[in-house]
């Protein structure tokens, strides 16, 4: 269930970052479509929550390479999804600075297959750049 991001800054998101002393968060969330048989275990929109909180992975303000284990998945809860498993992955700062996060990144919805086997690349911004974020791989 693990696989790896690089998390890649535009020159003005480093530089805030550098500035600030601030950190980055990778969010990795796991879900599923529901078999039938598993349709009253779903959650408010309709799919099977494989972990029961988001997975944080902290790495430096510099970007850089973030491993997400997957150590949180519930893998009794597997035999309930119609397909394969599926995983949300969103950036943040890690909000040292700030209550408020800074960055405006790429992120990932889809099959775990999809980002498995080798590094998922996701480009940030500052928020203030209103970069184009994209879906990935």
């Amino acid at each position: 269930m693990s696989f790896d991001v690089n998390v890649t800054l535009s020159k003005k998101a480093a530089a805030k970052l550098a500035a600030e002393k601030e950190g980055i968060v990778v969010f990795a969330s796991y879900y599923g479509d529901p078999k039938r048989s598993a349709e009253k275990r779903v959650n408010e929109i309709g799919q099977i929550d494989l972990t029961p909180q988001d997975e944080e992975v902290e790495i430096p303000g510099t970007a850089g390479h973030a491993h997400v284990s997957g150590a949180k998945v519930d893998a009794k809860r597997l035999p309930w999804l119609a397909g394969p498993a599926k995983v949300n992955v969103n950036v943040a700062s890690a909000r040292k600075s700030s209550p408020d996060n800074l960055l405006s990144c790429d992120f990932i919805d889809g099959p775990l297959g999809d980002v498995q086997g080798k590094p998922v690349t996701l480009h940030c911004g500052l928020i203030e750049e209103n970069v184009d974020t994209k879906l990935r791989p």
